[in-house]
């Protein structure tokens, strides 16, 4: 394998199936490629606006008075045990949404370990096209 970027058409990625051997299967290829960096980008903007609404939501919940005794509870148990399950199920699809990223951003650190110059465009031109079109939704939260 190259240790020095190459124009070629022929590439292996990721995984031995993944064996790249036409200019056709170049440009489908870079198209996944793109995509998938594209798709790394809107998760790294959903993942800011979910922590956005877990911020606005925690903020306009009443806080605890720390001297809460028993005496001071509210009446009924059960709102805080479904704000507890509530939390946990939105801590689980954080965690999912971050593993996700993780793996992802990991391929494409292969990808361009490839060191083929239109696979790299490529990431370079997702991350790009991603940042454009995923950001400004951001701000619709």
């Amino acid at each position: 394998m190259a240790m020095y970027f190459f124009a070629s058409d022929q590439v292996v990625l990721l995984f031995d199936f993944w064996n790249i051997h036409s200019m056709e299967g170049l440009v489908l290829t870079v198209v996944i490629v793109l995509l998938m960096t594209v798709t790394y980008e809107m998760l790294k903007v959903e993942t800011v606006k979910l922590d956005k609404k877990i911020l606005d939501l925690m903020a306009a919940a009443p806080p605890n008075p720390p001297d809460e005794t028993a005496e001071t509870l509210p009446i009924n148990p059960d709102s805080q045990n479904i704000s507890c399950k509530r939390w946990i199920w939105v801590h689980v699809l954080q965690s999912v949404l971050h593993i996700i990223q993780v793996v992802l951003s990991y391929f494409l650190m292969l990808c361009a370990m490839s060191y083929n110059v239109w696979v790299f465009l490529s990431i370079i031109a997702g991350a790009g096209i991603g940042y454009f079109v995923a950001y400004p939704l951001i701000k619709t939260c």
